[in-house]
C-alpha cells in the first residue's frame, strides 16, 4: 500500500476541497512541503497513509520535477475556462497571478507545474465534479478502506412523546402515531418500549417494520452527504403520544439497524420513557 501521496494541481481545480476531506477521514497531511525536503519525508517511518500537498507556491524550485520513490501523485486539473471562473470567485490568492490574472495564471501555473503533471500516477479532472464528488473520489483513491479512519459523525436518536412538549433540539422530526398504540392493552400499559412484550406488540406490526426500515434507509443515503459538508451530528427524534411505548420501540430499533456502520456512532436516549402517564 502506497504510504506517502503527494497531492497536487491547479489552483481552482479543488485541491481545497481534497484536503479537507483527507483531513476530515483522519489522513495526516503537508500542506505546501517545501519541495527539497520531499525525499527525506517519504523516507519517516510510517504506518498510516500521509499527503503533502505541492503546487505553484514553490515557484522555480518544481523546475525538472521527479517522482520520489515510495510516493505517487494526485494531480487536480479542469479545464481553463473552468479554472478561470472559478479563480475569479475564489478570495484565495492565485500563485501566478502576478502573470497578469485571468487565462495569462492559468498558462503560466500550468508552464510551472508541467512536470508535475506529467508524472502524476492519478490525472483527476474536476471541470463537472461538485466538491462532494470530489471528496470521495479522493478519499477513496488515497486511502483503502480498510484503512479509512472512522469518521467523526454521532448520530443520536432519540424518543420522545409529543403531549410533553417538541423535541427542540432535533435535526429531524419523526411522528410514530401512525400504528396501533401498546397503551391501549391492559396488560402493557404499565410497561415501556424497552419491555419485551411491547416491543414485540409493536414490531408485529407491518406498518411499524416498514416504517422503521424506510427511516434507515433514508438514513444511509444522508449520512454519507452529512459527512461531506462536514457535519459532525445529526439528531433524529421520533414521537409518539407519551413518549413510553411505541416511539422508544422504533429508536432502539432504528439505532440496532444503524450501528453496523464504521462512518458514524450511534447512541439512543429516551426523553420521557420515565415519566409517569396520568392516564394509567
Amino acid at each position: 500500500m502506497t504510504q506517502v501521496w503527494v497531492l497536487s494541481g491547479m489552483s481552482g481545480a479543488g485541491m481545497h476541497t481534497a484536503l479537507r476531506a483527507l483531513e476530515r477521514r483522519g489522513v495526516e497531511c503537508v500542506d505546501n512541503l517545501p519541495i527539497a525536503l520531499l525525499d527525506g519525508f517519504a523516507a519517516l517511518p510510517r504506518n498510516t497513509v500521509t499527503v503533502a500537498v505541492v503546487d505553484a507556491r514553490q515557484r522555480d524550485a518544481l523546475a525538472g520535477y521527479e517522482p520520489v520513490p515510495g510516493t505517487r501523485t494526485l494531480f487536480l486539473d479542469a479545464g481553463d475556462g473552468v479554472l478561470v471562473r472559478r479563480n475569479a470567485d475564489s478570495t484565495r490568492p492565485h500563485p501566478c497571478a502576478d502573470a497578469g490574472g485571468g487565462m495569462a495564471s492559468v498558462r503560466a501555473e500550468r508552464s510551472l507545474l508541467e512536470a508535475l503533471r506529467a508524472a502524476a500516477d492519478v490525472v483527476i479532472d474536476t471541470s463537472d465534479l461538485d466538491a462532494a464528488g470530489l471528496a470521495r473520489q479522493v478519499v477513496e483513491l488515497v486511502v483503502p478502506e480498510a484503512e479509512r479512519p472512522q469518521a467523526a459523525l454521532v448520530l443520536t436518536v432519540s424518543s420522545f412523546g409529543f403531549k410533553h412538549g417538541p423535541q427542540t433540539d432535533a435535526d429531524w422530526v419523526i411522528d410514530a402515531r401512525l400504528m396501533p398504540n401498546p397503551f391501549w392493552e391492559p396488560e402493557l400499559r404499565p410497561l415501556t418500549g424497552l419491555d419485551a412484550q411491547v416491543r414485540d406488540f409493536v414490531l408485529k406490526q407491518p406498518e411499524a417494520r416498514e416504517f422503521v426500515q424506510h427511516i434507515r434507509d433514508v438514513l444511509r443515503w444522508a449520512l454519507p452527504h452529512y459527512l461531506d459538508h462536514r457535519r459532525g451530528f445529526l439528531h433524529v427524534a421520533i414521537g409518539c403520544t407519551g413518549g413510553r411505548h411505541r416511539s422508544v420501540v422504533m429508536a432502539e430499533e432504528l439505532g440496532r439497524r444503524m450501528t453496523d456502520e464504521k462512518a458514524w456512532t450511534v447512541r439512543v436516549v429516551h426523553r420521557d420513557v420515565a415519566r409517569p402517564d396520568p392516564r394509567t
